[in-house]
């Protein structure tokens, strides 16, 4: 059943079709033969993208989570792509700073593709090795926190989140003891979209077609999961991706 309240069936499956066959299979072949390496980060991160895109739309389909592990993987294997080829291409500064900062899009990105690999329960040695390729050590206090929930002990924090005022919330959750979690989540759930305005796709369901994908609060699911936090009060949030919560909770161990 379609969980978006937005469009329907008809539109995701549409666009879906589009941002895998048009948007990354023939870019992703391609991508070798650009003469320049600011063609091919540039590529490399619109694959990224579009990855992260094509999960979202799936989930707001109505896709299963077990259905959707090819998709997610993908999104790892073009993260994996994107950071290789940062990692030996020649650029000038500015152009690498651009590629290598962390952005509320990009941060937001990387919360997606954690909270999705966490309810699949992927082996811990892909957990932590999504971690390495996402990076940002020591910058930004919740993926500090996150990766130190997925068992890195060692990882140093940051004292703040790079976007204190959309994250620093989500924090207190994770601060707070256990018995206010369910409260302050369900607070920050509630207020979350209007948070987000700064980041580039709030309100795109009034814009271009094809430009919508689907507004999800996935990083509250991800403390969720991790923190065995109760969600029961604000499950049916229509930005809340219950499903994820449900399917980790369902598959134990």
């Amino acid at each position: 059943m379609i969980r978006d309240k937005l469009f329907d069936v008809a539109y995701f499956d549409r666009w879906i079709d589009f941002v895998q066959t048009t948007g990354i299979n023939p870019r992703k072949s391609s991508i070798v033969s650009l003469p320049r390496p600011e063609g091919r980060i540039g590529r490399a991160t619109d694959l990224w993208v579009d990855s992260v895109q094509l999960v979202i739309m799936r989930y707001s389909r109505g896709d299963s989570i077990p259905d959707m592990k090819e998709s997610v993987m993908q999104m790892a294997e073009l993260l994996e792509l994107k950071q290789t080829i940062l990692a030996n291409v020649q650029l000038e500064k500015e152009v690498r700073n651009m590629y290598e900062r962390l952005d509320l899009g990009t941060l937001y990105e990387y919360l997606t593709l954690l909270s999705f690999v966490v309810s699949l329960r992927v082996p811990a040695k892909i957990m932590h090795q999504t971690l390495e390729l996402i990076g940002h050590k020591g910058e930004d206090a919740l993926l500090d926190r996150i990766a130190y929930g997925f068992g890195d002990k060692t990882r140093g924090m940051a004292p703040h989140s790079t976007f204190p005022k959309i994250y620093d919330p989500l924090l207190e959750v994770i601060a707070a003891p256990p018995e206010q979690r369910p409260d302050k989540l369900k607070r920050y759930v509630d207020g979350w979209y209007k948070k987000m305005k700064p980041i580039y796709w709030h309100d795109n369901h009034k814009g271009a077609e094809g430009a919508y994908f689907g507004y999800w609060c996935f990083e509250a699911a991800l403390v969720a999961m991790l923190w065995k936090i109760d969600d029961s009060t604000f499950a049916e949030h229509p930005h809340y991706p219950v499903d994820l919560v449900r399917h980790y909770r369902t598959q134990g161990g």
